[in-house]
């Protein structure tokens, strides 16, 4: 009988994992929600920093950056993408947006061994002007919630054109309120990914996020709701979870007009029960991201997308650097119903 090695029982396992998340995905699509249930809401539920994205030219194209080997941050958007990382890769992205919101991102990313690639990736979400009452509904000044996510991801190349990939995750918000109110810090958030090259032009990739350790692989946490001012002068606190997220992406490039595009979707499915499946469709929604990226010159991309319900749209720039290219990204958010327009989002990306 012969033995199998580390790689191959490597590539077993996880192919496994990738079938079952498949026919997860599948089976959603055809669950009737139940009679006794109503729907939930996304927007109800914890996980917003990771809805939002991360990346700047991830932004202008939709945030569909799961199955784009030049993403940054891998780590966040998919591990397996990191062994396909030839050179180490820095980026550094901010925007500001309406209603006094702001945001950030940070990563660096390559390979560690021949078929071995890491990343660290840094997330953050926040308000920076939030006017604060307390019970007699009395102004007590201004908050500045923040939200920060950090990401540890290692990815495996199994074959040329295939790979696996873990992160790790440290969730911490702060939400400025005093006695820790509202405020959450959790570590052990897992991010399990597949990527494969099919063809030169045609990539897919599969993503599960929002994984936690326990028998139904929930990502929890606890939360005070209440500080000790009451009669009894206990904390009150609640427990609450990340929904899981599955993410089914493709990434397709195409010579059109005598021009290179690239062309980008992702699936998504947002589970919003604590179960480890729930046959309900009433506790999923589910929703797309598409991006278009057009390589208008060698130097200039003019980049555009759709995300559940948002348009974007930018443009990459790059300029020689030594040996080496610093290229600039630049991205315009459109938030639902046009309510918003958000100009100010702009990154950098280089290699060492």
């Amino acid at each position: 009988m012969t033995r199998m090695t580390f790689r191959q029982r490597t590539a077993r396992s996880f192919q496994g994992l990738s079938i079952l998340v498949s026919m997860s995905i599948i089976m959603n699509l055809v669950a009737s929600p139940a009679r006794a249930t109503a729907p939930e809401v996304l927007g109800g539920h914890e996980g917003w920093l990771d809805r939002m994205g991360g990346g700047i030219r991830e932004l202008a194209m939709g945030n569909t950056g799961t199955a784009n080997e030049e993403a940054n941050p891998a780590a966040y958007w998919n591990p397996a993408l990191l062994p396909f990382n030839r050179e180490t890769a820095v980026g550094v992205g901010a925007d500001m947006r309406s209603l006094d919101r702001n945001g950030g991102f940070a990563g660096i990313q390559g390979r560690v061994a021949a078929n071995l690639g890491a990343g660290l990736a840094l997330l953050n979400r926040g308000d920076y002007n939030v006017k604060a009452y307390d019970e007699d509904e009395k102004p007590i000044g201004t908050a500045r919630p923040q939200a920060l996510g950090t990401y540890l991801g290692l990815g495996l190349k199994t074959s040329r054109s295939n790979s696996f990939g873990a992160a790790v995750q440290w969730y911490s918000a702060n939400m400025d309120l005093g006695g820790g109110t509202g405020d959450i810090n959790v570590i052990g958030i897992f991010t399990l990914g597949w990527y494969k090259r099919w063809t030169p032009d045609l990539k897919t990739a599969l993503v599960i996020r929002n994984l936690g350790i326990g028998p139904d692989l929930n990502a929890s946490f606890d939360q005070t709701t209440l500080t000790g001012q009451d009669a009894l002068g206990f904390d009150h606190t609640a427990t609450d979870f990340f929904p899981k997220t599955l993410v089914a992406a493709v990434f397709y490039s195409h010579m059109l007009w005598t021009r290179n595009f690239d062309l980008a979707g992702e699936l998504m499915d947002f589970q919003l029960k604590p179960d480890l499946y729930s046959l309900d469709a009433n506790f999923h929604e589910q929703d797309f991201r598409l991006g278009v990226d057009c390589h208008y010159t060698e130097a200039l991309s003019l980049r555009a997308g759709y995300d559940r319900g948002n348009l974007s749209a930018g443009l990459g720039y790059t300029l020689p650097w030594g040996k080496r290219r610093i290229q600039f990204d630049y991205a315009v958010l459109i938030e639902k119903g046009w309510l918003t327009v958000n100009p100010l989002a702009v990154g950098l990306r280089f290699t060492l």
